[in-house]
């Protein structure tokens, strides 16, 4: 009987040792756990920051790409159309202003001795030829457009 009594008041004052080893085990666990989830989600997080600041670059990337800026003293142009009839590449002009080409403009180009004159549509004044080929490339791209770069300063078209 006494052993039972203290067989009961060793229980009674507390856990095993092999209890205190399992919570103890527990606790490990448990931490290890949290720490393998936080390490998951900064992996995570780094992927998704990676991938954000990939498609942010790609758009950054397409945006230069296909940028067109017009400057009142540029150096290219992209002509459009030619006509013999001044007022027909007049009317064209009213259509490039309508699709937003503000800068769309009219030049008289020939010999005028010969009677070989033709009316010229171009748009714009574009600061590089990059631009000038992006602006081509949009013009084709929405409206089926094919257009010359005129360099402006040489008078030389490509």
């Amino acid at each position: 009987m006494t052993a039972a009594v203290l067989i009961g008041l060793m229980n009674a004052c507390g856990p095993s040792e092999e209890e205190i080893r399992q919570r103890e085990q527990a606790r490990q666990d448990s931490l290890e756990q949290v720490r393998q989830d936080s390490l998951e989600q900064v992996r995570q997080d780094s992927i998704e920051q990676a991938r954000q600041d990939s498609l942010a670059e790609a758009r950054e990337a397409e945006r230069r790409r296909n940028m067109v800026q017009f400057s009142e003293d540029g150096r290219w142009s992209v002509q459009v159309e030619a006509w013999r009839s001044e007022d027909k590449a007049q009317a064209q002009i009213s259509t490039w202003r309508e699709r937003g080409y503000e800068n769309a403009y009219v030049i008289r180009h020939g010999n005028e001795a010969t009677g070989d004159i033709w009316f010229r549509v171009r748009l714009g004044r574009l600061p590089e030829l990059e631009m000038a080929r992006n602006l081509q490339d949009r013009l084709m791209e929405e409206y089926g457009a094919e257009s010359w770069i005129t360099d402006l300063q040489s008078g030389a078209e490509s």
